[in-house]
């Protein structure tokens, strides 16, 4: 509580801190991901859904893990779509029968023939059905996707790891000794190798700061990495030299700007890999970064790599992006306010022992009481004639122009915060419908918040409700005072909307 009011950005940290002693240190980084373990927990009635995130593409471990269980000649692959729902279909019949897997990708693509998918759910018989059939599902949170279906699967998401340190702890372990060890340019392959997992994990990574990063927030995929990857060893294995500018094109030019398409992100990527992919890598005592602890291992196996990745910090400084340290302030304070927002929207709303009020009954009194003591709108026809007053060179003097544009833009709120309240009382009495908006009212009245319609009207302002209020009502005092009394001797300039 004390580091939310002096240090409110720097919040996280301390709450990872805190877990840490009290929970453990493995609470704060993110494990590996295990889809084995969910294929050990599953049945031949139980479908597997993958809920899909930028950024993670699950399909590769699912093909790792057919192979691992001799099924990747029984796995059947199909994207949903238009006309697509018919081949499914026939491709869940014959793997009832013969044991096949079949994946379905893009569930939210087909929602049109998600209600059969559930019938066929239903109608499975477990007698009759191979015991090795699995049905592996991937989509996008999707409103239409059926309930039933959701309830009786094993769900697993697979989010890219947050930070540089897990990003690259995630590739190094899906790379295998032989793997690491297979190049007929061991140490270049090595050296280039973690150059690019380093390049993937930083572009990643870059996207948390918003337009600071990207101007547009691509979603690169662990697919990009792969193919990089695959390139990668076979340029080293086929060409005497290596061919730093070929490597430098196919990676940031086409795997990876495929998907680029702002003139200045093209810019930045090509850039960014040029200081990885670069003959100095090759020299030990090479930093990836102006930080000290970033620079590509030397020549060893793939444990050492690990061990090495194991020592790096666990929060990022944005000189390893590139980025001025200021990045960060933008980025941590939008990270607390969304972890703020989520603690509060799962707070029990009644208390356990004996119930004084309701919460329609907590916000509609909260309701009527601002809606008493808001004041009528300010009328410019019964202004003191010394506050619009005309100067001798013919034009009405400059405060009073100011002042105008204040008492509409102060009209304009209240006008949207009367019509606002009236409505939510209403909604909650049940004569009018509770619309998304009112109900995001209702929500942030709980939370002590400013309802986004009157942030929207308003001015700047960081209190919450309970301040707000009698901060706005002394802000109409003030102005009102200047609008019927003439011109203050002293001005408060915290009152305006534009100081």
């Amino acid at each position: 509580m004390v580091l939310k009011v002096l240090r409110d950005e720097k919040m996280i940290y301390g709450i990872k801190e805190f877990v840490k002693k009290e929970l453990g240190h493995k609470y704060i980084e993110s494990p590996p991901f295990d889809l084995l373990g969910a294929y050990n927990d599953s049945q031949n009635t139980t479908p597997i859904i993958f809920v899909l995130s930028p950024g993670a593409d699950p399909i590769t471990y699912l093909l790792g893990l057919a192979k691992s269980k001799s099924m990747d000649q029984r796995l059947k692959i199909i994207s949903l779509g238009q006309g697509q729902g018919r081949i499914a279909e026939k491709l869940i019949e014959g793997g009832h029968r013969n044991g096949d897997w079949v994946c379905l990708q893009n569930c939210h693509l087909s929602v049109s023939w998600m209600p059969e998918l559930e019938k066929i759910q239903e109608r499975q018989d477990e007698a009759t059905m191979n015991p090795d059939y699995r049905l592996w599902l991937t989509s996008m949170p999707d409103r239409n996707f059926p309930v039933p279906v959701l309830q009786s699967g094993i769900k697993i998401t697979n989010e890219p790891p947050k930070g540089l340190k897990a990003n690259l702890k995630g590739t190094f372990n899906d790379i295998t000794p032989e793997d690491y060890e297979s190049c007929t340019k061991p140490k270049e392959y090595k050296k280039l190798l973690f150059a690019l997992a380093y390049f993937h994990a930083s572009i990643l990574e870059r996207r948390k700061y918003g337009a600071i990063g990207w101007n547009i927030a691509y979603e690169w995929m662990n697919s990009d990495l792969i193919t990089s990857k695959t390139q990668l060893k076979m340029y080293l294995d086929e060409q005497p030299d290596i061919p730093y500018a070929a490597l430098n094109y196919i990676v940031a030019e086409v795997n990876y700007g495929g998907r680029v398409t702002d003139d200045k992100d093209v810019r930045t990527i090509k850039a960014l890999l040029k200081r990885y992919f670069c003959a100095e890598i090759m020299n030990d005592n090479y930093k990836l970064s102006k930080l000290e602890h970033y620079y590509a291992p030397a020549d060893g196996k793939l444990d050492d790599t690990k061990a090495y990745l194991n020592n790096l910090p666990l929060e990022d400084d944005p000189e390893v992006f590139g980025l001025h340290p200021n990045a960060n302030i933008a980025f941590e304070q939008k990270t607390v306010n969304e972890f703020m927002d989520t603690i509060l929207s799962i707070q029990p709303r009644i208390s356990g022992g004996k119930v004084v009020k309701t919460t329609e009954e907590i916000v509609q009194d909260m309701a009527r009481d601002i809606v008493n003591k808001l004041p009528k709108g300010m009328d410019k026809r019964k202004a003191d004639p010394r506050v619009f007053e005309i100067i001798p060179s013919g034009a009405m003097n400059s405060l009073g122009v100011f002042v105008g544009q204040e008492i509409d833009r102060f009209n304009k709120l209240l006008s949207v915060m009367k019509s606002t309240l009236i409505n939510l009382d209403k909604a909650i009495q049940g004569t009018v419908v509770m619309s998304m908006e009112l109900e995001m009212m209702f929500n942030d009245f709980l939370n002590n918040k400013v309802p986004l319609q009157w942030v929207k009207a308003g001015y700047p302002s960081l209190k919450p409700l309970s301040s707000w209020v009698p901060d706005l009502l002394l802000r109409l005092e003030f102005i009102s005072s200047w609008l019927y009394h003439g011109p203050p001797k002293t001005y408060w300039l915290p009152s305006f909307f534009f100081p």
